[in-house]
Order: structure tokens, then C-alpha cells, then sequence
């Protein structure tokens, strides 16, 4: 009876989140035709936009009219429509609240129907993505693309067809989003760890980690510099090469570090690297220990030298951009370079750091591509491209 309760009590904070996320919909879905759709180019090959100007110029009449026939109807009966926006809005916020209140250790930890596997020959393949799972429109100004929606299909089968053992997302801004990754992958996975860096006003930190090997531990820390509008942190699953095993065999680490060019934003990247080198020093097992994530730092910068060179070998040394601009540049108008900012890296022993690297092979490096030459912003996965690489474990000395 206990477990029983103890299981009924562990999925109500997926509950509560879930339905917050619901009600918050509305909210969004008006904001992204009012924000967004109005004034996104009317051009039919770009964004959402219909295959034929003329119906698209008459989609956008049909929302400017609910527009003007809100505002007459919030003017004929303000108190009844405004108290129930209001309403509305406390109630996302409490069940929100409560959601992430009744979180165990600031995650939460979703059992997939598959069972754990095992890892064969040593070999484990690792994946990172960042999807631009924002709600509201504003995958359109943050990354170019449409709404996740309009990806999810192709996204899913992506991660199918690559079939890692250990996926680390960034931008799961959605809860909405999350349980439809849960929905379609659930047979394949058996573990999903996702709502980390509780915040209920702002933002979770994005992070999703999905896992179809035996968990031995999993954490997330908030990062110390973080603001109230986004809650970003790193996630720490230590995984078994079999579920029988005592103790694991290998440390992923996913994370999403923060964006922006000016110095203080570097200073906060440097900042939240220390946190995660700092973290991994106190860590008990001795163990390979593999970073992954958008790290928002351009590979070969001085800022990497600087931040990453010392500490991580990295797996990726193609000269390929991980992230495009011109998708977004699409949107805005702003001519950016494309970028190498995602990694998938191996913490070095040498760097002092109770890790084990001799022996420890990162192969088979590959992007996996989310757009085309054509940066076509109906069609592209994302504006970062996934990154896989197979672990390979089996000439080290852990």
C-alpha cells in the first residue's frame, strides 16, 4: 500500500505540470497569432505561413476580427472576461507552483516502458539536440523554425533512426512538448528525466534526458548565476552498463550554459563551467565522464581556450557548423555567423579531476542534419543540428 502511495504521489508533479501547461495554452496560442503570425513576412515559402498568399493575407483579416471583436467583447463585459483570464492565470500559476513543489529533487523521473538494456561490447552511443522546443511563437525570433508541432513527427523518427542509448535535449521549454517526446518514445526508453530547474514564474532550464540504460544516479543543479527568468543548470546521470551492476560505468552530463556575446555574458559561461568542473571534482566514483550539451562557446574561440580546452577532449572536430543563423535571419533581418557551439566531450584525467580518460574512446562523430543548404524555415528540424558519438568503453581502465 506505501508503494502504492508513494507511486501515486510521485506522478503528481508530472500531473500538475501537465495541466498548468494546458491552461497556459490559451495564453500562448494568442500570443503567437498576435505577436507572430501578423507580422511574420508574408511570404508563402517561409514559416507558417499558407501555400498561397491570398489565403494567408485572409487568415491574417480572420485574426485581426477576433482581435477587434475581443476588445468589443472585453469592453461590454470587462468584469466576467477579465476575471476569467485572471482566474485562468492563478490557477496555471498554482498548479505550477505545486507541481514543481511536489518534485523530489528538482526533476522529474518518468519510467518508459521499455526494459533496461545492456550495454553491448562496451559501447554506449551518446546523442545531443537542441530542438527549439519554445512555445508561443517564439521558435520563430529564437531559432527560426516553426512551432514544434510542425517538427515533432520528424524529430522523433530522427532520434529513432539514430537510436542512442543516452539522448541529452535543450530547449524543453514546453511541458507540452515533454510528454509528447514521452508519449512517442515510451516504448523505447526507459527512463525520462525532464522538468529540471524548477521556476515558476520564468523558465525550467530546458534540459530533457532520456536514458535506456539502468540509472545508478541522477541529479540536477541549478546554476548559482542564473536569473529569475530562466532556471538553467546541469543534469548528472550515472549510468549501469547492466542493471544488475552495483555501481555505473560511465557520468553524462547534460547542460545548456548561457547564451549572449557581451563579457558578462562570458563571465557567466566561465562561471557555470567552474560549477559543473567543481561538481564532477566531488563526485565518489571514478568513472569516464562525458559532457554534452549547447555550451553556447564557438569552438577554436578564445573563449573555449579558455573555458574548455583545459578540461574536455571534444569528439567533434569537423569543421561543419553545429547552429545556423540564417534561418532566424529570416525573421529579424540580422546577418549572423553560423556557429560550432554544441559539443559532446570527455573530461581529461591530466586536468586533475577524479575522472578516468586513458583508454576511453569518443568515435564515430557525426552531425545529424535539422536543415538543408536551402535553410528553408517550413522544413528544418531545428537551428542546431544533432550531435552523436559512440562511448567506447571497452579499453578503459575504470
Amino acid at each position: 500500500m506505501s508503494a502504492l502511495f508513494e507511486c501515486c504521489f510521485e506522478s503528481c508533479d508530472r500531473a500538475f505540470l501537465d495541466l498548468s501547461s494546458k491552461l497556459t495554452e490559451p495564453f500562448c496560442s494568442t500570443y503567437e497569432l498576435l505577436r507572430y503570425r501578423l507580422v511574420e513576412p508574408l511570404d508563402p515559402a517561409k514559416f507558417d505561413n499558407c501555400p498561397m498568399r491570398v489565403q494567408e493575407v485572409g487568415v491574417r483579416i480572420l485574426i485581426s476580427l477576433s482581435l477587434v471583436l475581443g476588445a468589443l467583447l472585453c469592453l461590454a463585459a470587462p468584469v466576467p472576461v477579465l476575471g476569467f483570464i485572471v482566474i485562468l492565470a492563478i490557477a496555471r500559476t498554482v498548479l505550477r507552483a505545486a507541481g514543481f513543489a511536489l518534485q523530489k529533487e528538482g526533476f522529474t523521473h518518468v519510467r518508459g516502458e521499455a526494459r533496461e538494456k545492456i550495454v553491448q561490447d562496451s559501447v554506449c552511443k551518446l546523442m545531443t539536440w537542441n530542438v527549439c522546443g519554445v512555445a508561443g511563437g517564439m521558435s520563430l525570433d529564437h531559432g527560426g523554425v516553426v512551432h514544434w508541432r510542425s517538427r515533432l513527427d520528424r524529430i522523433v523518427e530522427t532520434i529513432r533512426r539514430e537510436g542512442p542509448e543516452v539522448l541529452v535535449l535543450q530547449e524543453i521549454y514546453d511541458a507540452a512538448l515533454a510528454e509528447a517526446l514521452i508519449k512517442h518514445l515510451k516504448t523505447e526508453y526507459a527512463h525520462f528525466y525532464l522538468h529540471l530547474g524548477p521556476n515558476v514564474v520564468g523558465s525550467v532550464g530546458g534540459c530533457m534526458v532520456l536514458s535506456q540504460c539502468a540509472v545508478h544516479d541522477f541529479s540536477h543543479t541549478s546554476f548559482t548565476n542564473n536569473d529569475w527568468t530562466l532556471n538553467r543548470g546541469f543534469a548528472v546521470l550515472e549510468m549501469k552498463a547492466d542493471p544488475r551492476d552495483e555501481q555505473p560505468c560511465a557520468r553524462i552530463i547534460g547542460t545548456h550554459l548561457i547564451h549572449g556575446q557581451e563579457p558578462q555574458d562570458r563571465t557567466k559561461r566561465m562561471e557555470q563551467m567552474a560549477q559543473i568542473v567543481n561538481d564532477v571534482a566531488s563526485r565518489r566514483f571514478k568513472i569516464p565522464t562525458v559532457l554534452a550539451g549547447d555550451l553556447n562557446i564557438e569552438k577554436g574561440s578564445w573563449e573555449e581556450s579558455q573555458t574548455l580546452a583545459f578540461c574536455l577532449e571534444h569528439a567533434y572536430q569537423g569543421e561543419e557548423p553545429t547552429c545556423t543563423n540564417r534561418l532566424v535571419a529570416q525573421w529579424d533581418g540580422i546577418d549572423r555567423p553560423d556557429e560550432r557551439i554544441d559539443y559532446i566531450s570527455l573530461f581529461k584525467a591530466s586536468a586533475g579531476l577524479p575522472v578516468v580518460s586513458e583508454g576511453v574512446v569518443l568515435k564515430d562523430c557525426h552531425l545529424v542534419p535539422a536543415f538543408d543548404a536551402s535553410y528553408n524555415t517550413k522544413t528544418a528540424l531545428s537551428d542546431h543540428c544533432g550531435l552523436v558519438v559512440s562511448l567506447d568503453l571497452a579499453k578503459s581502465s575504470a
